[in-house]
């Protein structure tokens, strides 16, 4: 029996679906939406939130999930659940101290759910959230971890046009609306960002040293994704998700032409319409028609995760 893999999902945010727009929206609004209700969501919204994800992930017949926790919530049902793939415990935080605190409780938690009697087809991770939310140390710190553990690694990059210009021209960009997005909900030091392109800045903390599963990649130059594959890394496509937020096209043909491994996700459904991969595989067909095989971009919904 082939997998039925979908490679990206916050479970977390299963009952938040009423935030997913219709037609394209700007990323920074919905991001600050979405952001505003999970700090007003209890704990037993969320739990009842995942469960109602593992039950759609199952009726759309998905065997394989990667999915990112903020939380840890969705770690046990997802153990319990039968499914295979990674669950990912997310860490963010741009002061150096409370970040590497909080890195610090996510491998307590990670070790910890490795002695799970149910560990094996589903696994765990870590998940650093992004270039622009995480402080340096906490990316090297991360990164080394999960190298020496052996511990999968995750992160979101290059998913949208305003993190590229931020993490790229820091000081042009200190004074916009996306910036002081970022700096309410994240508390984001504008001068703290580094005058580099997502994928070189995250490649010169050692990120790719641990072959990080990159979410999106949507604004990246042929050399970075000469980058990713010379360091093993594979990426995950969201292309409905990356069109209802106005992220961009990922550009799907050249990584496949750079041998890098693409997944498909469905990414929240906040951002998407459903957890079908199998409907994110239709859409990506449509998407790249001009470029890609589409019988290519079917069988994507297909590899094996991890």
């Amino acid at each position: 029996m082939l997998p039925v893999t979908n490679a990206h999902t916050h479970l977390e945010l299963t009952d938040l679906s009423h935030l997913c727009p219709p037609e394209s929206v700007a990323f920074k609004s919905w991001m600050g939406q979405v952001e505003w209700h999970l700090q007003h969501q209890s704990q037993r919204q969320v739990q009842v939130s995942i469960d109602h994800g593992i039950r759609e992930l199952e009726a759309c017949g998905t065997t394989h999930v990667g999915d990112i926790s903020a939380t840890g919530e969705s770690i046990e049902p997802l153990l319990r659940s039968g499914l295979q793939g990674i669950v990912y415990l997310e860490v963010r935080g741009l002061r150096r101290r409370r970040a590497l605190q909080k890195l610090a409780k996510a491998k307590t938690a990670i070790q910890k759910a490795r002695k799970h009697p149910n560990y094996g087809p589903m696994q765990m991770g870590l998940s650093l959230h992004a270039p622009y939310s995480c402080h340096p140390d906490l990316l090297q710190a991360g990164a080394a971890w999960c190298w020496d553990e052996g511990v999968p690694l995750c992160m979101h990059v290059a998913e949208s046009p305003g993190e590229t210009g931020l993490i790229r021209r820091a000081r042009v960009l200190s004074g916009s609306n996306f910036v002081k997005v970022l700096e309410k909900l994240l508390g984001l030091w504008s001068w703290f960002v580094p005058v580099q392109r997502p994928i070189p800045y995250i490649a010169s903390l050692g990120v790719l040293c641990a072959r990080p599963l990159i979410v999106h990649a949507i604004h990246v130059t042929d050399m970075e994704i000469r980058t990713i594959a010379d360091a093993g890394c594979a990426v995950v496509h969201c292309p409905r998700s990356n069109v209802r937020l106005s992220c961009g096209r990922m550009p799907l043909e050249r990584f496949l032409s750079a041998g890098v491994p693409v997944y498909l996700g469905t990414d929240s459904r906040a951002s998407s319409p459903n957890l079908d991969v199998r409907a994110e595989a239709r859409f990506a067909q449509s998407l790249h028609s001009a470029a890609v095989d589409p019988e290519k971009v079917a069988e994507l919904v297909h590899q094996s995760f991890p």
